[in-house]
């Protein structure tokens, strides 16, 4: 019987018979056609039907434990781990030496959030059969999750090794260089995947992904129409693709594809906040306000969103909501520096001139090359009388070329000296 399902008793009919050579009856194994009968019915969503099949089968199987294993996956693709568990453990306690339920096993514990076990289990199944590269590829996965991304790269390294076409072992082996900001190695690995399978959107996704970390905004573009060609209703598809063409300055082209985005997924924050700064740019200002308010209610951790909702509330003099955007910004990211230099000016504004050096001192020291910091630091020391320092940020803005801001500031040094 399998556990966590209803309880069946095995058929009672008479087991079939067939003639052999016309000359004598042998018992004939219903098993086959049992499992079969399950597969159909699984196929045709009806799992109830499915599981009542294959504990008929279960109860003729004796040496094998098919029916058992098919229960279980099932279970795992109906969400219920707890009888994939049950189903599972009783095919290892009919065959031992089953890898595959061992397999299994380590799925069930998965899904039910215990690694530690599902670590076991798969040793196990590794140990019965070490030329599988699911096992591998899943420990990868459990690696991955807790942090341990060199042995995560090593497993998947293994699972490609007894699988050399194992296509989502190449793209989250891709994923772990990827979040290294290591492109070419990413961008191998995802090479790989799309070689290993030509429809699969993700891989193509991921290469358009990596070619706009690379800068190469043609590229990711081309690579992203082939993903949106494939399948239109990918919605991270759409959306890369939108960012692709934002940075190729065809703004149209990119509103289509990022409202194509939120058709798929109307909770996809990010394409507000692309939406909101292709707007901007294309002096819309209160459809930018409106798509950046839209981005942050969706998602209340898009950092790009309260800061941008802050800057131009900043700019519209609406300090008291300014002041609460970038606070939500800051609790997103402390160390966001843009949101510091923002947090500057508005004491700056505030003529809160010793909280704007504080605030901005740190962001000069953690960065030296911002030139926005420098600006308005050197008119805070201006303001405080401290001339000096104020020709200091006046020299830092010209040595890096920022002619404008260099010139706005030594006016203003010029100005107070006189």
């Amino acid at each position: 019987m399998i556990r966590g399902m209803p309880t069946l008793v095995a058929s009672s009919r008479p087991v079939l018979l067939c003639a052999v050579l016309g000359l004598a009856l042998v018992a004939c194994s219903p098993v086959p056609e049992l499992l079969r009968r399950g597969d159909q019915l699984a196929a045709e969503n009806k799992p109830e039907e499915a599981m009542q099949a294959w504990v008929e089968a279960d109860g003729h199987e004796k040496e094998t434990c098919e029916a058992l294993l098919r229960a279980g996956n099932l279970n795992l693709k109906l969400n219920r781990p707890d009888a994939a568990v049950a189903a599972f453990e009783q095919a290892v306690a009919k065959v031992p030496t089953s890898a595959l339920a061992y397999l299994g096993l380590a799925k069930a514990y998965l899904a039910k959030n215990i690694p530690a076990t599902a670590i076991q289990a798969l040793d196990r199944a590794i140990a019965l059969d070490n030329k599988r590269a699911e096992p591998f590829f899943i420990k990868g996965q459990i690696a991955r999750a807790e942090g341990r991304l060199d042995e995560a790269v090593q497993f998947y390294d293994q699972a490609i090794r007894r699988e050399p076409r194992h296509a989502e072992a190449h793209l989250r082996r891709g994923d772990v260089y990827f979040s290294r900001n290591d492109l070419k190695e990413a961008m191998q690995a995802y090479s790989l995947a799309l070689a290993s399978d030509p429809e699969n959107v993700e891989a193509l996704v991921q290469v358009g992904r990596t070619y706009l970390a690379a800068g190469e905004h043609s590229r990711a573009a081309a690579a992203l129409e082939r993903a949106v060609q494939k399948n239109r209703r990918n919605a991270w598809a759409q959306y890369y693709l939108g960012e692709a063409l934002m940075l190729l300055k065809k703004p149209d082209r990119a509103i289509q594809a990022l409202q194509n985005a939120l058709q798929v997924d109307r909770k996809l924050g990010m394409a507000y906040i692309r939406l909101g700064q292709i707007y901007e740019a294309s002096l819309l200002p209160d459809r930018a306000y409106d798509s950046y308010q839209r981005g942050v209610a969706m998602d209340p951790n898009l950092l790009e969103g309260y800061l941008n909702l802050a800057r131009m509330q900043f700019e519209r003099k609406q300090e008291a909501e300014a002041g609460r955007s970038l606070e939500k910004a800051l609790k997103v990211n402390p160390d966001c520096l843009p949101c510091r230099v923002l947090l500057g000016r508005m004491y700056l504004q505030r003529k809160k001139y010793k909280q704007a050096v504080e605030v901005l001192e740190k962001v000069v020291q953690t960065n030296y090359q911002d030139n926005e910091a420098h600006f308005y630091l050197g008119q805070s020391y201006l303001f405080l009388g401290m001339v000096a320092k104020a020709t200091a940020e006046y020299n830092a803005l010209a040595l890096s070329n920022d002619t404008a801001r260099a010139q706005a500031l030594l006016e203003l040094i010029n100005r107070h000296s006189r």
